[in-house]
């Protein structure tokens, strides 16, 4: 993807979105976070841990867009970056959906 600005209202709608699913990512790794706590599972406690940071990972994004929006320097993220991000948000919520049918 090439660095050019762009323009228009997609970048603040990027970044509102990255913020919110970063919340419900925090709310799913608390639930699972509980559940491994309650039911003495260490494989959930991994699992939450791991939304956990995922969730981080997408507030700090969210927060650079907000940051480099206001200074009207925001630029299209890197295809590595993202796929990045989609690849460990996968293999976490497949992890979530297999302990939650186990």
């Amino acid at each position: 993807m090439s660095s050019q600005l762009d323009p228009g209202l997609q970048p603040q709608r990027t970044a509102l979105s990255w913020g919110r699913t970063g919340l419900s990512m925090t709310a799913v790794a608390l639930l699972v976070l509980r559940a491994g706590i309650q039911e003495h599972q260490p494989v959930f406690l991994v699992v939450g841990a791991l939304d956990m940071l995922c969730a981080i990972l997408f507030f700090a994004t969210a927060s650079w867009r907000r940051s480099a929006l206001a200074l009207d320097k925001i630029h299209a993220a890197s295809s590595a970056w993202m796929a990045g991000i989609t690849a460990l948000v996968a293999i976490t919520s497949l992890a979530g959906t297999w302990l939650v049918l186990s």
